[in-house]
């Protein structure tokens, strides 16, 4: 009997029965140079100030498939939403809002997939006309 099956009560819990698979040179190969420009908000003299600040990263930027859409609520399906698979270096975090293709976006969420060596962020076009 060559081909006997492990008991997996002989194995410790602790155990590690394999490695994480790195899929980022499989991604880079998809990925392209992003340019986004990052809002920062400042109160000075009682005003909100917003500045630009150009962020370059590696990335894939792609809209949001119907399924994704329909799971959404109703009222939301009409906005324009994204999905974007980045470098982990790329640190956005909810709500900031950056400039893209000369639209206005919002980050909704940040899923960290860095131990796969990605970053996943699902945007949203933001309001027309409430950035700088």
């Amino acid at each position: 009997m060559a081909n006997i099956i492990p008991n997996a009560a002989n194995k410790p819990l602790f155990q590690k029965s394999g490695t994480l698979p790195d899929v980022s040179g499989a991604l880079k190969d998809y990925f392209q140079t992003i340019v986004f420009e990052s809002v920062t908000k400042s109160v000075t003299a009682f005003q909100v100030m917003e500045v630009g600040a150009p962020i370059i990263f590696q990335g894939l930027i792609q809209p949001f498939t119907e399924r994704r859409l329909m799971l959404l609520q109703e009222g939301q399906r009409a906005w324009t939403w994204y999905l974007m698979h980045a470098d982990p270096v790329l640190t956005l975090e909810v709500d900031d809002v950056a400039i893209w293709n000369s639209k206005q976006t919002r980050v909704m969420s940040r899923k960290d997939y860095g131990l796969y060596g990605f970053v996943e962020y699902t945007l949203i076009q933001d309001w027309n006309g409430s950035g700088p």
